[in-house]
């Protein structure tokens, strides 16, 4: 039985890795022009990267394909991005109402491993072994989430090791991020999304390319170009969203205008039909009639008072 959630974790992974002449490679997003990001990697390596728009039409996000001696190859899957409600109800008319691929609710790490991770392991040889950690890797990802979003985004990362008959080790990496937000009083909307981090390598250097890959991520440098740009797009956008609340807080008060108009209208021709029935049943003068036949029933009189102009 594979199973996930009791593995015992492995502390310690990382090992003294002799110096290596490394090759910067360049994320760049294909918008623009702008480099996003630079990581170094062993110049012996051939590194792939491709900006994906899933999420944001102006942001990328990049998939990596990697390879090197000792048999290493290396990808990431594109991030899949789902939305689960709080309320039963809510989830199953946002699922009928629109994609259903897209309304999900959100599941462990360990359901993704077992769901997507091991059909796919053991079609290509691998067996199951092992949990791990990578507290550095993790406690890198932490920071940079909860200096970039104030603690509103969470991350969930688990990583397994696997291993085949080729004298050959896997490490794949699932990593989740979610959000919440108040859909209403009595509903909560989760933003998650995830992706899977493979590894390929032979078993005598699989803890040092392992090291390798996490010092390459924690060491990354994004440009400070593209952090202005972002920036810049994001006061952009502040902005429109302001002019489009504007805009809509105008079309309400349009429409608000319009259905008043529409309901004068309506009020108009009531009184019109008022006025008719009114000439029809006490003649002429209707406004008069009506009162004296208020008052007759009242056994009132009315009088106008010249000094503040009413009637009493």
């Amino acid at each position: 039985k594979n199973d996930f959630s009791e593995a015992e974790p492995k502390l310690g992974l990382i090992q003294k890795v002799k110096k290596k002449k490394l090759k910067t490679h360049q994320f760049r997003d294909a918008r623009t022009g702008i480099v996003v990001s630079s990581s170094n990697y062993p110049a012996e390596w051939e590194v792939i990267s491709k900006p994906t728009y899933t999420l944001d039409q102006k942001l990328p996000v990049f998939l990596t394909q990697i390879q090197g001696p000792n048999n290493l190859k290396s990808f990431n899957t594109p991030l899949k991005v789902h939305i689960s409600y709080q309320n039963p109800q809510t989830y199953q008319f946002m699922k009928n109402a629109s994609t259903a691929n897209l309304h999900r609710p959100m599941i462990s790490n360990h359901n993704i491993i077992e769901e997507e991770i091991l059909p796919r392991m053991q079609y290509s040889g691998f067996q199951f072994i092992e949990n791990i950690r990578l507290p550095k890797l993790e406690n890198h990802l932490q920071e940079k989430l909860l200096a970039e979003s104030g603690g509103q985004v969470q991350l969930e990362m688990i990583s397994t090791v696997w291993r085949n008959n080729k004298g050959q080790k896997a490490l794949v990496t699932v990593g989740k991020i979610y959000m919440q937000q108040p859909l209403s009083f009595i509903d909560t909307m989760t933003l998650w999304m995830y992706s899977a981090d493979y590894i390929f390598v032979d078993e005598a250097y699989f803890t040092e390319t392992i090291s390798t890959f996490e010092n390459a991520l924690i060491n990354a440098k994004e440009n400070p170009q593209w952090k202005q740009y972002v920036a810049q797009l994001n006061q952009v956008r502040a902005q429109k969203a302001a002019q489009q609340h504007q805009i809509n807080m105008q079309n309400r008060q349009a429409a608000f205008d319009a259905h008043q108009q529409k309901m004068r209208g309506i009020w108009a021709a009531q009184d019109a039909n008022h006025a008719s029935f009114m000439n029809r049943t006490f003649g002429s003068g209707s406004d008069r009639s009506q009162q004296n036949f208020i008052n007759m029933i009242n056994e009132e009189e009315t009088v106008f008072n010249p000094l503040d102009g009413k009637n009493y």
